[in-house]
């Protein structure tokens, strides 16, 4: 409890294994300045920078919830969650720290570059290939004919990652590196769709080659390293032009495995921490133990023949690419993007996908509810144009221009055989997931099912940014079903639907007997936990209130 911290002392460790006893009261900014510590703060510890940063080493668990306006911020650069604002972060246990922003070079590159990460670790997967003996075809050929080709392959083997979930990280001279799993925790899809890539890159191969040999006479040969590990992720370089990339020996464990596939006579080569994984999924040939270039001792290394996609489908089938078939703007300040639906492509209506772009090198995503109903050929997203650069680059996007999505997920979901009466309750951009429901149930009953009532109260600040209010209306023509808007701001003058927040007084008028039935909550946060109580107290139980804290605003 803040209140306790008057009398609570606590040691901090700073990155010098300083020991600080610490008054709990303060701020992890106010105990280094009060202590004679340099800390960078260049906003005066008012949350509007984040030169005060630290990265905690060790007892997160001990450190007050981010308050917020250190979530505001944290979203808007993109912190980790073990990066707090020393100014807004109150400890209330033991924790080690180091500061990240140590002098004025520190502190002009934090300004002038828009940083996407501080570096954090992650286990990913690695895969690098290269093609053999490419040095002698360019000594022997035009440089245009030299780039034509190089091109047309790194286009054929790019696309390859991209479809499995990789992210294409560099190109050096005719060699290529990918990494799978970013944000991911699975290791055995990971690897799975590493080696399914390098699988699929070699069949692409013969594509590519088949153009060579016909209009070059040659033929390109590749091979193929894959390691599964721990690296350091981050951005490097001049603030004007810095990349993001990965750094670490798992790194050059990938790329010995690639120079090992000459000499073993190998096409596609993996460790055993790729191995271990996926072996049940695969088809191998010879293992050996050999040593690698610069790596003391020797290491487990197999080669892969094939998959087996019986088994591994699933493994796989996990990402999908969208493509764009239209923006269309449904409310002041938001845009429903519709994406023709990938055949293979199952959710439930309430779920959502993540989002990100195939050649975002910073790897940002981003989480959307399906406003879709699951019978829909298409697949629709809705956002609000925040100013984010992700947003931006959302509403550039033309006709034919593609995304990579997650599989759908996600908790708030309808039984499979409603009984019960349902009522939804959607708080401004949270609309999206329960207009997928009930579109949902709708076409359902249309085709002859058994549903349950249905009561939508809807809840928006002011009429012209009210989501999907036309259709609704259209929808509560059809018997069964009843939508009640409500605004709590600037009324339109012909305005004669509810008026305020939702409130027991406000359900009761619309449901007769709200504690019989199913409840689902979407919006921000605070409406939702707001509208948990409200429900609560009206002798709901809580088995029957399901929620979604609908984060659209990123």
């Amino acid at each position: 409890m803040i209140g306790s911290h008057c009398t609570l002392m606590i040691e901090i460790r700073y990155e010098n294994n300083t020991p600080i006893q610490a008054n709990a009261e303060d701020t992890i900014l106010e105990t280094s300045l009060k202590n004679g510590l340099e800390h960078m703060h260049a906003c005066g510890g008012k949350a509007r920078c984040s030169t005060c940063r630290v990265l905690v080493l060790d007892g997160l668990e001990n450190l007050e919830p981010r308050n917020e306006q250190e979530r505001s911020l944290s979203r808007r650069r993109g912190l980790e969650s073990n990066v707090r604002l020393a100014c807004q972060t109150h400890p209330r246990g033991p924790v080690h720290i180091r500061r990240l922003v140590l002098d004025d070079a520190d502190y002009v590159a934090v300004r002038e570059r828009a940083v996407r990460t501080t570096g954090r670790e992650e286990n990913v997967a690695i895969l690098f290939s290269d093609i053999r003996n490419f040095t002698s075809f360019s000594e022997k050929n035009l440089p245009y004919d030299v780039i034509h080709l190089l091109n047309r392959y790194f286009e054929a083997m790019g696309e390859v990652v991209l479809s499995n979930g990789g992210i294409i990280d560099k190109y050096i001279g005719d060699g290529l590196m990918a990494t799978f799993g970013l944000k991911e925790a699975d290791p055995v899809s990971i690897c799975i769709r590493a080696v399914n890539a390098g699988l699929e890159m070699l069949t692409k191969l013969e594509e590519v080659n088949s153009y060579a040999r016909k209009h070059l006479d040659y033929s390109l040969r590749i091979g193929i390293g894959i390691h599964y590990g721990s690296v350091v992720v981050g951005e490097l370089g001049h603030h004007s032009n810095a990349s993001f990339t990965l750094i670490g020996d798992s790194v050059n464990m990938a790329a010995r495995l690639e120079s090992k596939t000459k000499k073993a006579g190998a096409s596609l080569l993996v460790s055993d921490a790729v191995y271990e994984h996926i072996k049940p999924h695969v088809s191998k040939g010879r293992t050996f133990r050999a040593p690698l270039k610069g790596k003391t001792g020797e290491f487990l290394i197999y080669e892969i023949k094939s998959l087996n996609r019986d088994t591994a489908c699933n493994l796989i089938d996990q990402l999908f690419i969208l493509t764009l078939d239209s923006i269309e703007v449904k409310a002041r300040g938001s845009f429903l993007f519709r994406f023709d639906r990938p055949s293979n492509f199952k959710f439930h209506a309430g779920q959502s996908i993540e989002i990100r772009f195939p050649r975002d090198s910073r790897t940002e995503s981003r989480t959307f509810s399906v406003a879709s109903a699951e019978q829909d050929p298409h697949l629709d997203i809705v956002t609000r144009d925040t100013g984010s650069d992700f947003k931006k680059r959302m509403l550039e996007m033309k006709p034919g221009d593609q995304v990579i999505a997650s599989a759908a997920g996600g908790l708030l979901q309808l039984p499979e055989n409603p009984t019960e009466s349902i009522v939804f309750l959607a708080a401004g951009i949270g609309i999206t997931p329960l207009y997928s429901m009930i579109r949902t149930l709708s076409t359902k009953k249309a085709q002859g099912e058994n549903v349950p009532g249905l009561l939508l109260i809807a809840s928006n600040r002011n009429y012209d940014s009210f989501l999907f209010h036309s259709e609704l209306l259209h929808l509560s023509q059809t018997p069964g079903f009843f939508y009640v808007p409500t605004l709590t701001g600037d009324l339109p003058g012909d305005w004669h639907e509810e008026i305020g927040r939702i409130d027991p007084e406000m359900i009761r008028r619309h449901q007769v007997d709200p504690e019989k039935s199913d409840y689902y909550l979407a919006g921000p946060p605070t409406a939702v936990r707001d509208l948990s109580d409200t429900l609560r107290s009206m002798g709901v139980l809580p088995e029957r209130i399901h929620t979604e804290e609908f984060y659209g605003y990123q």
